[in-house]
C-alpha cells in the first residue's frame, strides 16, 4: 500500500485523534484531517473533483454518528457522486445489519469501534485497491466528475387549501422543460394530489411503490414515473390516499435523492399538509417555495405554516421564499406586508388573479395548454426564473444557511434610503426640543444672575448676558422694583439647529427677584 491518501469523517474528537493516528501508522497512508460533518466532508471531495479522479482521494472513512446527513446516506452519496473513492464505514456495532446496510449503501469495508490496527488497515488496503481498479478501467479521456450533485430541487407548499399550490408547482415545472432542463415533477401531496388531474394523466404507479425499496435505481425510477406529453417526468400520488401512509420520511428522503441524481430541476408538490415525507423536501430542497393569497386568512396561515416548520427545525422563516398568488394592486395586503408578518423573503414576482384565464385549461384538465399571453403563466414562469429554476439562481432562491441574497441587500438598501430624511427629520425635532429645554434653564439662571446685580445698583443686563453661551440672546429684559424687591424678567431666544434656515418662534422667558438692598440702606 504506496500513496494512499485517505480522508476521513467524525464528529467526536477523540475518535478523530484516534483514527488519525492509527492511520499515520499505516504503511504508505496518507491520512488528512478528519473533517467535522457530511457537508464539510462532501464539499471537499466536490472540490476535488472538480479537477479530475486523480485529484480524489482513495479511500474515505465515515463515522456512522456523523451529522446532519446520516452515515448511510453519505456512503450512498459518496458511491453515486465519486465512484473511484472506496469508503468504510466506522462503527461501534459492527452487527450483519449493519454490515448489510453498509454494503447496500455503497461501502467497501466496515470497521469497528474501538479501532484495531491490523483491521482498519486490512480495510483500508482493501478499499484503496478496488479504487486503484476503478480508476485503470476508467477511460482517460472520461471528463471530470461532476462538482455537484444532481439538480435542484424546489418544494412547492400551500399556505392552505385553495391558494394555488399545485398550479404553480405544474407550471414551474413547465417552465423548467420550456428552459430545456430535464425535469420532474412529484406530487407528494398523498392523499390528495392533484398533479394528474392537471395534467390529464391515469396512470397506476405512485411514489408509494418505491416506499418500500431501498436502492432506488435508474430502472426503478423509469417504472414507477409517467413521462408527460409536454416533457416533465411525474412521479405521482397514490390514487387511494390511505396509501400515503407508506411513503414514510426515510422512504421519501431515498426517493428524492434518486430523482436529484437522475434530473436537472426536482419540482415537489408538497400539498398543505405537512407529513414525514413533505417534511423531507421542504427540509432538503434547494429552495422552499410558500404559496399564498392576499387575504388575510391565507396569510394567517402562512405565518402558522411557517412558525411549525421552524418549531420542527424544519426548516428557518428567512430561508423560505413566499409567493403571492391571486394579486391585485387594490388589494390592502400586498407582498410588503406578507413578508413582515411571515418574516419569509417574498419574491418579487406576483402571480395576478386571472381565474377566467385558468378555467378553461382546469377544467379540461389540460394546464399545460395554457395560453402564452396569460398573465398567470408569465407571472409563474417569471417567479421561475427569479428562484433559479430556468436559468441561474436569482435574488429569492438564496443559499438555505441564513445569508442574504443579493436582491434582499437592494431591497434593504432602498428601504434604507427612503427611511433617511424621516430619520433625520426626528432627528432634528429631538434636538430642537434638546434646545427648547435647555434654553430654560439658561433664562432662569440669566434672571437670578440679573436680579442680585439690579438689587445692589449693578448693571442688570449686563449680569444676565454674562455667562450665557453664544447661540443664546436675550429677546426682552424688564426690571421692577416694588416693596424692597428687585425684579427681573430675562426673556431667551430659542437657537435652531441650523441658523440661518428657519426661524424658531420661541421665547423663553425667567423670572427671578431680590432684595433691593438699595432701597432699605439707611
Amino acid at each position: 500500500m504506496t500513496g494512499v491518501r485517505i480522508l476521513s469523517g467524525t464528529p467526536d474528537p477523540d475518535t478523530a485523534r484516534a483514527l488519525t493516528g492509527v492511520l499515520h501508522q499505516l504503511p504508505g497512508a496518507e491520512p488528512g484531517p478528519a473533517l467535522p460533518d457530511s457537508t464539510t466532508l462532501l464539499d471537499v471531495l466536490a472540490r476535488a473533483a472538480e479537477t479530475g479522479v486523480d485529484e480524489l482521494p482513495e479511500v474515505v472513512v465515515v463515522h456512522d454518528r456523523i451529522t446532519p446527513v446520516p452515515a448511510l446516506e453519505v456512503v450512498r452519496e459518496i458511491a453515486l457522486r465519486f465512484p473511484a473513492v472506496g469508503v468504510i464505514l466506522l462503527t461501534a456495532d459492527p452487527s450483519p445489519a449493519v454490515l448489510s446496510g453498509a454494503m447496500d449503501a455503497g461501502a467497501r469495508g466496515v470497521a469497528g469501534l474501538p479501532l484495531s490496527y491490523d483491521e482498519l488497515g486490512a480495510r483500508v488496503e482493501a478499499a484503496a485497491a478496488w479504487a486503484a481498479g476503478v480508476r485503470r478501467h476508467l477511460s482517460p479521456r472520461q471528463p471530470a466528475l461532476p462538482a455537484v450533485a444532481g439538480g435542484r430541487m424546489i418544494a412547492v407548499a400551500g399556505a392552505k387549501g385553495g391558494v394555488g399550490t399545485t398550479v404553480v408547482a405544474v407550471q414551474l415545472a413547465l417552465a423548467a422543460q420550456a428552459a430545456g432542463k430535464s425535469t420532474a415533477l412529484v406530487d407528494l401531496d398523498l392523499q390528495g394530489g392533484d398533479v394528474a388531474s392537471y395534467l390529464d394523466v391515469q396512470f397506476r404507479r405512485s411514489v408509494a411503490d418505491l416506499a418500500d425499496i431501498t436502492d432506488v435505481t435508474t430502472r426503478v425510477l423509469q417504472d414507477a414515473m409517467y413521462v408527460h406529453e409536454s416533457g416533465p417526468a411525474l412521479l405521482l400520488a397514490p390514487g387511494e390516499g390511505e396509501r400515503g401512509e407508506e411513503v414514510t420520511d426515510r422512504a421519501a428522503r431515498h426517493v428524492l435523492h434518486a430523482l436529484r441524481q437522475r434530473y436537472e430541476v426536482v419540482v415537489v408538490d408538497c400539498g398543505t399538509q405537512m407529513t414525514g415525507a413533505n417534511a423531507v423536501a421542504v427540509e432538503t430542497a434547494d429552495t422552499a417555495l410558500l404559496v399564498t393569497t392576499p387575504d388575510v386568512v391565507a396569510v394567517r396561515a402562512a405565518k402558522r405554516m411557517v412558525r411549525m416548520w421552524d418549531r420542527l427545525q424544519i426548516r428557518k422563516p428567512q430561508d423560505v421564499v413566499a409567493a403571492v398568488n391571486r394579486h391585485t394592486r387594490g388589494s390592502e395586503i400586498q407582498p410588503s406586508l406578507i413578508a413582515r408578518i411571515t418574516g419569509t423573503r417574498v419574491a418579487s414576482a406576483v402571480v395576478p388573479a386571472a381565474f377566467r384565464e385558468l378555467q378553461a385549461v382546469v377544467d379540461a384538465g389540460r394546464l399545460q395548454d395554457l395560453d402564452n399571453r396569460s398573465t398567470v403563466k408569465q407571472g409563474v414562469w417569471t417567479l421561475a426564473a427569479e428562484i433559479g429554476v430556468t436559468g441561474p439562481p436569482g435574488p429569492a432562491a438564496a443559499p438555505r444557511r441564513g445569508r442574504r441574497g443579493r436582491g434582499d441587500q437592494g431591497q434593504v438598501t432602498l428601504e434604507t434610503l427612503g427611511m433617511t430624511p424621516l430619520i433625520l427629520l426626528v432627528l432634528v425635532l429631538v434636538w430642537q426640543a434638546v434646545l427648547t429645554g435647555y434654553t430654560f434653564t439658561l433664562a432662569g439662571h440669566a434672571a437670578d444672575r440679573a436680579a442680585r446685580a439690579a438689587a445692589v445698583g449693578e448693571d442688570a443686563q449686563a449680569a444676565a448676558a454674562d455667562d450665557l453661551p453664544g447661540a443664546w440672546r436675550i429677546e426682552d429684559f424688564g426690571t421692577t422694583r416694588a416693596d424692597g424687591m428687585a425684579g427681573v424678567t430675562v426673556g431667551l431666544k430659542v437657537p435652531v439647529l441650523f441658523p440661518g434656515a428657519i426661524d424658531f418662534p420661541l421665547t423663553v422667558h425667567g423670572h427671578a427677584s431680590a432684595v433691593d438692598e438699595e432701597a432699605v440702606a439707611p
